[in-house]
């Protein structure tokens, strides 16, 4: 093989591995095979969050300080074994997360000169990092700066910390070094910080992407500076920018909500290339101010909304300008991320007829639902989506959610469904239906997966059984602590009856409707009237296989 492949070709074959224990494996084939896949195992040693393993990594990188290194600093070495050093390993180093490098360092009671030392490894065996992040920082953490050559090509820095240590020289050091970051991610917390990530944005050739956490009060400097990328530009992430105190423990932060000035927004609405917009606890996003953002990205692919927890609440969901964001790039979204929890009764009615009625392309959806008719707009698109995340208000009965997905089969070659319960209480017989008709009709569902805040009824060896007898059925219970409903389950079909019989005197010839209700009515045994919708349905559409199999059905039944 040595012979048929080109050395470079065996980099690319091991990289498609898809376990280090297999590229362990290849170390033991030959020479050759063993200098490709050793360099791929400590291009990132520190990727795993793993203490024994970065351990392992810092005292192999000890092995190649010199001795006398060792006894001028009069440091002990106590690392145990010292393995047999085949390679140059600092030199394969590719990723490096600092926090991790440092704390294991640490935590081996190094010193810092040693420290200094294992930096001047780094430069003399001729690193040159990608992937630099460094996201937390601890009070005994001291300000090491890194050998300037190790960042002459890197293409991911992330420095989002929030503690108060100033990044200001760490920002100027990469920016003049540096000027191939593609994807920059950072948190400022200072006004001399902002003038420097400014520069640093500045400095680069061709940066893709661009995240900004908790600005406090600082956005609008650096995003100014974005002008110099409008040309390559094409995801902006805004997160952490809120008053909510509750959303993070640290005390020293000043928090801010999200703004930005004119001349920010006008320099965003110059960045035409933006096909991904993400904001994440952010709080203040008005539409006066946000809303040109909506119409300068019409080739949006990805839209990303989050704002706190099922404990922590938003008071100001900006429906307007999200609505807005979807309508104008509706013919090219494929993914539309919306997780909000508010307390009070959101009329989304509109956004969920803009994304089922024009967004065409989309691949992949999570939003809050209030009401059944809202679910029901969502699941008439539902089937030609690869994923689909809900989550249900507690007015929303669970079993008549459930039912919809259960009544109609999914399309899509690939499906995955996850549901979001405030409340769900599995009774065995009536659950053990729904899944076998959600499964028995939907053989290309990937995965079905219950997300349970609070239950009650279900065990231990209940769940089991579920999943035992339902292999692509997933239950996730979020809290441990049972919780007591007050939804009737028993009349989950005269609930469903009488929504699919609104729908109906707006549209006698409503398919979706009509199949969604002659499916109900064959769950509850009222054959006649089930005949009665499904024959409907063939008169409008005479071919359709789902009626005539479930007619078919209805006809055994009988029997």
């Amino acid at each position: 093989m040595n012979q048929i492949f080109a050395p470079e070709y065996f980099d690319i074959i091991f990289r498609f591995l898809p376990t280090s224990k297999d590229l362990h494996s290849c170390l033991l084939v030959n020479k050759h095979w063993a200098a490709c896949a050793v360099s791929i195992l400590w291009e990132a040693p520190f990727r795993i969050n793993d203490n024994n393993t970065s351990r392992k990594v810092i005292k192999t990188y000890l092995a190649f300080i010199p001795d006398s290194t060792f006894l001028k600093l009069r440091y002990n070495r106590r690392i145990g074994l010292s393995p047999p050093l085949f390679f140059n390993y600092p030199s394969f180093l590719k990723e490096l997360s600092y926090d991790q490098f440092l704390n294991t360092v640490l935590a081996i009671n190094c010193y810092k000169g040693i420290i200094i030392e294992l930096f001047k490894i780094f430069d003399m065996s001729k690193v040159t990092l990608r992937r630099f992040e460094y996201i937390t920082a601890l009070n005994n953490h001291q300000v090491f700066i890194l050998p300037h050559s190790i960042f002459s090509r890197l293409t991911y820095f992330n420095c989002s910390y929030q503690w108060p240590i100033q990044k200001t020289q760490l920002f100027n050091t990469i920016a003049n070094y540096c000027h191939s970051i593609k994807n920059l991610k950072v948190s400022i917390c200072y006004e001399e910080e902002k003038i420097a990530l400014a520069d640093l944005i500045r400095s680069q050739r061709n940066l893709k992407k661009f995240t900004l956490i908790n600005s406090n009060n600082f956005a609008s400097f650096p995003v100014q500076a974005l002008m110099n990328q409008k040309h390559s530009l094409n995801s902006l992430a805004l997160e952490d920018m809120h008053c909510n105190r509750n959303l993070s423990k640290a005390k020293f932060f000043n928090y801010a909500i999200c703004q930005l000035n004119n001349s920010a927004i006008n320099v965003l609405t110059q960045c035409t290339k933006i096909n991904k917009v993400k904001f994440k606890h952010c709080e203040g996003l008005d539409s006066s101010v946000f809303l040109p953002l909506s119409i300068a990205f019409p080739n949006l692919t990805s839209l990303e909304y989050s704002y706190g927890t099922h404990d922590i609440y938003d008071n100001a969901t900006p429906i307007r300008l999200l609505s807005d964001f979807i309508m104008t790039s509706c013919n090219t979204l494929k993914r539309v991320i919306l997780d909000w929890h508010s307390e009070v009764h959101l009329d989304i009615t509109q956004l969920v007829e803009i994304i089922a009625q024009h967004v065409i392309n989309l691949e992949h959806l999570k939003i809050p639902i209030y009401t059944l008719k809202q679910l029901a707009l969502i699941h008439r698109i539902h089937s030609q989506l690869k994923k689909l995340e809900i989550n249900m208000n507690k007015r929303i009965n669970p079993y008549c959610a459930l039912f919809l997905f259960a009544n109609v089969p999914l399309k899509s070659f690939k499906h995955s469904i996850r549901l979001y319960f405030d409340d769900y209480k599995l009774e065995l017989n009536l659950s053990n239906k729904i899944f076998t008709s959600i499964f028995y009709k939907s053989n290309r569902l990937v995965d079905f997966t219950l997300c349970l805040r609070s239950y009650s009824g279900l065990s231990i060896e209940r769940k089991k059984i579920f999943l035992r007898n339902y292999p692509r059925l997933r239950i996730n219970i979020l809290n441990e602590f049972a919780h007591t409903t007050g939804f009737n389950y028993k009349t989950y079909s005269d609930e469903l009856l009488k929504f699919f019989d609104d729908l109906l005197e707006i549209n006698s010839e409503d398919i979706w409707a009509l199949k969604q209700r002659g499916a109900t009515y064959l769950n509850i045994k009222k054959y006649i009237k089930s005949l009665e919708d499904f024959n409907k349905v063939l008169e409008i559409e005479p071919n359709d296989a789902y009626a005539l199999r479930l007619r078919d059905m209805r006809n055994h039944l009988m029997i």
